[in-house]
C-alpha cells in the first residue's frame, strides 16, 4: 500500500436525519490503491457514509477530499467513482455488452473503442462469450461480475461496493471474494466496500473500519482487529469471543480472579486497584483442553454442557460457577476432531481447560477505577 498522500480524505463528517444522528464526526484517510472495508451491524451508518462519499446523500457538515480536490458539494455525476450495488441494478432489457457499455456510450466514445473496451472488461471478469446474453439468463454471480465490469468501464479512481455479495449463496460468495480481491489488485483502483459480514472483511480487506452507532470504533489491518480489539464491541462483533467477568486480585500484578480461579494476564496496563471489576476476553480456538493440569496456571475447571459437531472440529459449550453470581460463566471452545478420543465429551463431564496468559485481553468494566 502506498505511503503517499491519501487518495480520499473524510474530515469531521456529520449526518443526521431529523433528530437521529447517522454519522458522528467521521474522519478517515484512504490510501491510493487501498481496499478498505466499512464493517458494522445494520444501522451503524456504513451505507450512509458510502452514499455520502458517492454524492448520493448530502452531509450536514464536514469535508470530502478526493485526489486533492474538494468534492464535498459536487453532485454524483461530477465525482470520479464507479459503484456496485447489492441488487446489481442491471438494465434487464439490455444485453451484457450493452450494460457494460452504458457509461461508455454516454461519453460519446467511438463505437470501435466502446466495443474493444467491453471485450477487455468481459475478459477481466471472466465472462467472455456472454456479451449477447441478458441479465435474466445469468446466474447471480455472473450478474455481479457484469455490475463490476460496468463500474470499472470508465476506469474510475474510486470503486465503491455496497454489500455486493450479500444476495449470493455461500459457495458463490466465497468464490467471488477471491475474484474481487484479485481484480482490485490487478486494476489498482482504490476501493471501499460496505459489509456486515466479518468473514468478508477479514479475508479481503487491507484495512477495516469498524463502525457502531454512527462512529468509528477501531481502524486497523484484519489481523490487528481480530487479535487486538479495542473494545468489547469489536471483540464480540469480529469473530467469536468468550467473555469472563472477573476482579483484579491482590495476589500479584496482572492476576485476575474469576470465581474460584486465578488467571494471570501477560500484559497489564490498566493499573486498577484490587477489587476492580474487569472483563477478560479469549477466543474459542485459543483455549486448550488439558488432561493433566496439576501445577499448571490459568486452568479453569469447567463442565461440558453441549457438544456440536462442526466438521473439522467439535464446538464444546462449557460453564463454570462463580460464587455469589446468579449465572454461571459460559465458554465456547473448538476442539480438533482428532483430539476427541482423549477426552470425555459427555454432557455433565468435567473439562479442565487452559487459558494461556498471552491470549487474554483485559477490558475495564465501565465505572472501574473511578
Amino acid at each position: 500500500m502506498s505511503e503517499s498522500a491519501p487518495y480520499l480524505q473524510l474530515q469531521n463528517v456529520h449526518k443526521h436525519f431529523g433528530k437521529t444522528v447517522a454519522l458522528d464526526d467521521i474522519s478517515l484517510d484512504v490510501q491510493p490503491g487501498e481496499f478498505l472495508f466499512l464493517l458494522g451491524p445494520s444501522g451503524c451508518g456504513k451505507t450512509t457514509l458510502l452514499r455520502i462519499i458517492a454524492g448520493l446523500e448530502d452531509l450536514n457538515s464536514g469535508r470530502i477530499i478526493q485526489a486533492g480536490r474538494d468534492v464535498t458539494r459536487l453532485p454524483a455525476s461530477r465525482r470520479d467513482f464507479g459503484i456496485v450495488f447489492q441488487s446489481y441494478a442491471l438494465f434487464p432489457n439490455l444485453t451484457v455488452a450493452d450494460n457494460i457499455a452504458y457509461g461508455l456510450k454516454n461519453q460519446k466514445l467511438p463505437k470501435a473503442q466502446v466495443a474493444a473496451r467491453v471485450q477487455e472488461l468481459l475478459s477481466l471478469v471472466g465472462l467472455q462469450g456472454l456479451d449477447r446474453r441478458y441479465p435474466a439468463q445469468l446466474s447471480g454471480g455472473q450478474q455481479q461480475r457484469v455490475a463490476l465490469a460496468r463500474a470499472l468501464a470508465l476506469s474510475p479512481g474510486l470503486l465503491l461496493l455496497d454489500e455486493p455479495l450479500s444476495a449470493l449463496d455461500a459457495r458463490v460468495r466465497a468464490n467471488l471474494r477471491g475474484e474481487i480481491t484479485a481484480l482490485q489488485r490487478r486494476v489498482g483502483v482504490t476501493a471501499i466496500m460496505v459489509t456486515h459480514d466479518q468473514e468478508e472483511a477479514l479475508t479481503m480487506a487491507d484495512r477495516i473500519v469498524v463502525m457502531d452507532q454512527g462512529r468509528i470504533v477501531q481502524i486497523g489491518a484484519p489481523l490487528e482487529i481480530y487479535q487486538q480489539p479495542a473494545t468489547p464491541f469489536v471483540a464480540d462483533f469480529v469473530g467469536q469471543m468468550n467473555f469472563l467477568p472477573g476482579v483484579v486480585s491482590g495476589e500479584g500484578v496482572g492476576v485476575i480472579r474469576s470465581g474460584a480461579f486465578a488467571l494471570r494476564v501477560q500484559e497489564w496496563h490498566n493499573h486498577l486497584p484490587p477489587g476492580s471489576p474487569v472483563m477478560l476476553a479469549v477466543r474459542p480456538e485459543e483455549i486448550r483442553v488439558e488432561r493433566e493440569h496439576a501445577g499448571m496456571s490459568n486452568v479453569l475447571l469447567t463442565e461440558v454442557r453441549a457438544v456440536e459437531f462442526m466438521g473439522p472440529h467439535y464446538r464444546l459449550l462449557l460453564r463454570y460457577e462463580r460464587a455469589g453470581a446468579e449465572e454461571p460463566v459460559h465458554l465456547t471452545i473448538n476442539l480438533p476432531r482428532h483430539a476427541t478420543a482423549h477426552h470425555d465429551l459427555q454432557v455433565g463431564a468435567p473439562m479442565p481447560v487452559h487459558v494461556p496468559a498471552d491470549t487474554l485481553r483485559v477490558f475495564r468494566t465501565p465505572g472501574a477505577g473511578k
